[in-house]
C-alpha cells in the first residue's frame, strides 16, 4: 500500500547520566517490577500482512495527549513501546488491538495487562465490509481493578487522509464497545499503526492524531 511523503522530524535521543552513590538503591527497569500476564497466547498476526511493517526504531508522536512512543522490541509476535516519560507498553503485532500489558515510570498509565477471548474474525483482514469482534479482559495492578469490554468491529472504506504528519492512505475500522462507545481508527497498513483515532463521547468526539512519524534506518 503506498503512502504520500509525510512530513519527517528528526528526533534526537537524549542520554541521561546519573550519579551513583553507595547509598543508592540500584535502578531496577520497571518491566520487571509491575505484574506480568498470564498467557501471551492473545497476540495475533499483524493487521492486513503476515509480518510487521514496524522496525526498532520507528517514533510515532501523537497528540491529544501528546505522546512520543518508540518501538523498542519485535519478538515472539509482540511489539515493545517505550515514550518519552518512561513508560512501557507491549502490544500484538496488529496494533488495532488493545496492549499486551503497560506500566512505566511516568504519570500517563497505570500498570496492568490485558487477554482477548472469544475472539472471531481474526486475524484481521482491511478489506471493506470484513466484521470481527472479541472480548478485552483487562486487568489493572496500580491501582487495582478488573473490568471486561465486548468489541465489535467494522472495517470500512480506505482512502487517503490528512494528519498534522502529512497525507496518508489509510483504512477506516468502526468498533462498538459494550455496545454504548463508538471508536474509529484510520489505520494505515504502511505503517503498521492508525494515524487517527475518534471517541464518540457525550460531549462530543475526542480526535487524537499522528504530528510526526520517523522511520528507523535499516
Amino acid at each position: 500500500m503506498n503512502v504520500l511523503p509525510l512530513k519527517i522530524v528528526g528526533f534526537v535521543s537524549v542520554a541521561l547520566l546519573v550519579a551513583s552513590c553507595s547509598h543508592e538503591k540500584p535502578f531496577v527497569d520497571p518491566q520487571f517490577v509491575y505484574a506480568q500476564p498470564p498467557t501471551l497466547a492473545n497476540s495475533v498476526i499483524v493487521t492486513g500482512k503476515t509480518d510487521s511493517p514496524l522496525r526498532i526504531g520507528d517514533v510515532f508522536s501523537y497528540n491529544n495527549p501528546e505522546q512520543q512512543w518508540t518501538v523498542t522490541g519485535l519478538e515472539a509476535g509482540k511489539i515493545s513501546w517505550k515514550n518519552s516519560t518512561g513508560d512501557f507498553l507491549q502490544t500484538n503485532l496488529s496494533t488495532l488491538l488493545p496492549p499486551i500489558r503497560w506500566g512505566g515510570l511516568g504519570t500517563n498509565l497505570a500498570s496492568g495487562w490485558s487477554r482477548l477471548t472469544h475472539t472471531e474474525g481474526l486475524p484481521i483482514e482491511l478489506t471493506e465490509g470484513y466484521k470481527f469482534s472479541f472480548t478485552e479482559e483487562r486487568h489493572s495492578v496500580r491501582p487495582p481493578d478488573t473490568t471486561v469490554a465486548v468489541w465489535e468491529c467494522l472495517v470500512g472504506e480506505t482512502s487517503f487522509i490528512l494528519v498534522p504528519a502529512g497525507k496518508v492512505e489509510a483504512t477506516e475500522v468502526i468498533c462498538d464497545r459494550n455496545g454504548r462507545e463508538k471508536i474509529m481508527f484510520n489505520y494505515a497498513q504502511s505503517l503498521g499503526h492508525y494515524v487517527r483515532q475518534v471517541i464518540a463521547t457525550d460531549n462530543g468526539p475526542v480526535v487524537r492524531e499522528l504530528v510526526a512519524y520517523a522511520r528507523a534506518q535499516k
